[in-house]
């Protein structure tokens, strides 16, 4: 089978990284290796992009770029696929102006592959009637390293931006407990404390090597989809605090503590003991959990399980 993935033509300039790039990168190597053709399409040019699709021939099509879908439902020859990975997608009153005018023609699109079943009701509830399939993000768990115990310390991955509330979070957890930043700086007011370090970019060589030094990962964010940090993290053995938002496609477990998306915009003197007491909580508990958190992330999320489900979607699609 012949298979197209497009991206939006990023230049990501290392250490940097970009998860739905490396989801994307995945796919195209896991699929390659089931025998399949795959070609991974990465202009910045719509129409160039278009223009390549329309040239070959393809046997599925699938897009991550939100604002190629006007163009694509208009000029591509091919019926396609689309994911939105957009942090507030379930958050209308959210939206950017950008991707407000963006999501118009998302109804007309042929298909979607949904990052989760909130993305999917979410799609319904707004009028789609086409052919939609839950996919969950995966990753390689084979490349994440994992080691019995960890250093007795949480960690918040990500970019530092203002969605991400990790200013807000250092504030609150500064002198109670030991909690490292690490990723690009993108907010003007994030400051370090006495116990909230920032330490810089890590490259994804760095995540999957680092992430299992420590006992939890914070991301306690007002807008995520599926965020793939949050699947590395339990791959490396750690606990996870996060925010509903961050939680798509996780089940109740003992070594995940969901607390509500404006617990840190609303630091009420009893929020900030929830936040800081579910950190010590999940960071204790993780040394007796560790290897079955491992063996959680790889039955549910790592590329070996989900590609099945995939190609399913593919078949599914190509008759409907």
């Amino acid at each position: 089978m012949k298979i197209a993935i497009v991206a939006w033509g990023y230049i990501l300039k290392p250490p940097l990284s970009n998860s739905i790039y490396t989801l994307m990168y995945e796919y195209t190597k896991f699929l390659t290796q089931l025998g399949h053709e795959v070609d991974f399409i990465d202009e910045q040019d719509v129409d160039q992009a278009i223009e390549h699709l329309n040239n070959n021939h393809y046997d599925f099509v699938h897009l991550y770029t939100y604002d190629f879908v006007g163009a694509f439902n208009q000029k591509l020859k091919h019926k396609y696929c689309f994911t939105c990975q957009y942090g507030y997608l379930l958050k209308e009153d959210r939206w950017d102006e950008d991707f407000q005018q963006a999501f118009k023609p998302y109804m007309d699109v042929p298909g979607i592959i949904a990052a989760s079943h909130e993305t999917k009701d979410f799609f319904i509830n707004k009028g789609y009637s086409g052919f939609i399939r839950v996919q969950p993000n995966g990753i390689d768990t084979n490349k994440i390293n994992f080691q019995e115990k960890g250093n007795n310390q949480a960690v918040c991955l990500g970019w530092i931006q203002p969605r991400k509330q990790q200013r807000l979070l250092a504030e609150i957890i500064d002198g109670k407990l030991s909690l490292d930043f690490v990723g690009p700086l993108d907010d003007p007011d994030f400051t370090e404390g006495s116990t909230t370090k920032y330490l810089g970019i890590w490259s994804l060589q760095q995540v999957y090597a680092n992430l299992t030094n420590y006992n939890c990962l914070v991301l306690i964010s007002d807008g995520e989809v599926a965020p793939l940090v949050v699947l590395e993290a339990l791959a490396a053995g750690l606990c996870v605090v996060i925010s509903e938002s961050a939680s798509a496609n996780l089940h109740p477990k003992q070594f995940i503590k969901v607390l509500p998306d404006n617990i840190l915009s609303n630091a009420t003197p009893e929020n900030k003991i929830i936040v800081t007491e579910a950190i010590m909580e999940m960071i204790e508990k993780n040394q007796y959990y560790r290897q079955e958190i491992v063996e959680y992330a790889k039955e549910n999320f790592d590329f070996s399980r989900l590609i099945p489900n995939y190609l399913q979607i593919i078949d599914e699609f190509n008759n409907f």
